[in-house]
């Protein structure tokens, strides 16, 4: 991996955090918790990358990061989404 490289990764990492927002009236605290934990990823992954050894935590021993499963989207937001589908064919 070369210095460029690296620097574009810290680059997209930089921008990725500096877009990070907390929940408010139009973002839920399960999509702010995915955008983290995929900043958190990107983050171990180029730690990786730079020393060749994921980082180390208190009784991990060491081991990869096991995959996130994405989060479900709401079930209220289906519902709404078919409220204004809905609403769209009447009008």
């Amino acid at each position: 991996m070369t210095s460029q490289d690296i620097e574009k990764r810290l680059l997209g990492l930089c921008q990725a955090t500096d877009r990070y927002r907390l929940p408010d009236h139009r973002r839920t605290a399960e999509t702010c918790l995915a955008e983290f934990g995929e900043i958190r990823d990107q983050a171990r992954r180029l730690y990786r990358n730079i020393t060749g050894s994921w980082p180390r935590h208190a009784g991990d021993g060491g081991a990869a990061p096991a995959r996130r499963p994405k989060l479900p989207i709401p079930s209220a937001i289906h519902r709404d989404q078919e409220r204004r589908r809905a609403s769209a064919q009447r009008a």
